[in-house]
């Protein structure tokens, strides 16, 4: 099981939420890196799913887990994708290869997936959820 984890969101530096604290207490920063998607707004809160389209990046960090599978059962909660929680759930976690900002590719990342329609959702195309916080 791989210990790394892709963020994106509401769990970035610079968030001041509860589980944004509880991820940089319990984990250590590894890289900023970007994932191959598009970037919606779902609320106040993002949404990503997978694009063929080389061009469409989302920008976040790469994160190191401290006790990968008590954090991950923490995470799916927080993403309310646990399987307690009503199928299909907004967001499903997967496995992906995620490119740091240096050109490092870390083969198996952890990432949290939008499932629902984003039909009516607002695109973000800069693929940065904290740039489009400050405009």
């Amino acid at each position: 099981m791989s210990d790394l984890l892709f963020v994106y969101g509401t769990l970035r530096k610079g968030n001041v939420n509860a589980m944004a604290q509880y991820l940089a207490s319990h984990a250590v920063f590894i890289a900023d890196g970007w994932f191959q998607g598009r970037m919606y707004q779902i609320t106040y809160y993002p949404g990503v799913i997978a694009s063929e389209d080389d061009s469409d990046r989302i920008y976040g960090e790469v994160y190191k887990l401290s006790d990968t599978e008590a954090m991950l059962k923490r995470l799916d909660d927080y993403e309310e994708c646990a399987e307690h929680h009503t199928q299909p759930a907004e967001y499903t976690r997967i496995s992906t290869a995620i490119k740091a900002i240096n050109g490092r590719v870390y083969e198996s990342v952890w990432i949290y997936l939008y499932q629902w329609s984003v039909e009516d959702k607002k695109y973000i195309p800069e693929g940065d959820f904290m740039r489009s916080l400050s405009r």
